[in-house]
């Protein structure tokens, strides 16, 4: 994966809405085989930092305290970054991705619950290719990926989101 493949946006692809907020902080969002990256960053602060977490606000409240374990007995988490410039941050996530470690911590971050009364999306549509549109399920348990689509709007019409 290139730098340059990486595309934030400002709308959450969880639930399809802008950040409520974006006074002195920038929030954007970004969506890497099938795991959610929450991009933020401090401006008009003395930090010039750079972080992308994974997006968490679907978690069944069981879930924080297993993800906690997997960062303590993990190198890192596989799925935390920072730096000083946004260059640096999308060339530091795109090296990481299909790395081994990112692999182990995708897993994991897979197989923790999601609260089943989260009233976000059901899907989310993703581009993989030139007319191959997707629909990646927010809770992976309970659904199956659904696609190709030519179209992003013939997704979002199928999936009715």
């Amino acid at each position: 994966m290139r730098p340059a493949d990486i595309h934030l946006s400002y709308t959450d692809p969880m639930t399809g809405q802008a950040p409520r907020s974006t006074r002195y902080r920038e929030t954007r969002y970004t969506d890497i085989d099938g795991v959610v990256l929450v991009v933020r960053h401090a401006h008009r602060s003395r930090s010039g930092l750079w972080s992308a977490e994974p997006y968490m606000d679907h978690l069944h409240g069981e879930a924080f305290a297993a993800w906690a374990q997997h960062l303590k007995v993990g190198t890192g988490g596989g799925l935390i970054f920072a730096h000083l410039r946004r260059r640096d941050l999308l060339e530091q996530i795109a090296q990481a991705v299909g790395t081994e470690e990112w692999v182990r911590a995708r897993d994991a971050w897979m197989g923790l619950p999601r609260d089943r009364w989260w009233s976000g999306r059901r899907f989310r549509v993703v581009r993989r290719g030139p007319r191959q549109w997707w629909a990646l399920p927010a809770d992976p348990a309970s659904d199956d990926e659904r696609g190709p689509w030519p179209r992003e709007q013939a997704a979002l019409d199928a999936v009715g989101n």
